[in-house]
């Protein structure tokens, strides 16, 4: 149960840096083209490294555990969002957060009973 866990908090990991870079280039003031090529550039090796790592876990664990695993970016990409850029939170965002976080719990839960 653990593997497809480690491995989805590996892929949400990268998604996560990719976001920033995508979110700390958006507000740089630097626009020459080998910036623009070097940002570009790490960010399609970050998410080539997701690619691969996303094949392993479907390779690997069942679909209908690893793939919901992967929605615990929602959340942690609007703690982010709140504390390093300053976005709003709304009542809607904290309950949305709040219910995918339960679901995935749930998801874990309940496929760790079935391996008992």
């Amino acid at each position: 149960m653990f593997g497809p866990l480690f491995a989805v908090t590996a892929a949400v990991f990268l998604g996560l840096i990719s976001a920033v870079i995508l979110k700390e280039a958006s507000a740089s003031t630097e626009l020459s083209w080998s910036f623009i090529i070097l940002i570009i550039s790490v960010v399609v090796i970050v998410n080539g490294a997701r690619f691969v790592i996303w094949g392993y876990i479907h390779r690997k664990h069942p679909i209908s555990l690893s793939y919901p695993l992967g929605s615990i970016f929602f959340p942690l990409i609007l703690i982010i969002g709140h504390f390093y850029y300053g976005d709003p939170i709304s009542i809607p965002k904290i309950i949305g957060s709040i219910v995918i976080t339960i679901g995935v719990a749930l998801l874990v839960i309940e496929e760790a009973g079935d391996d008992v």
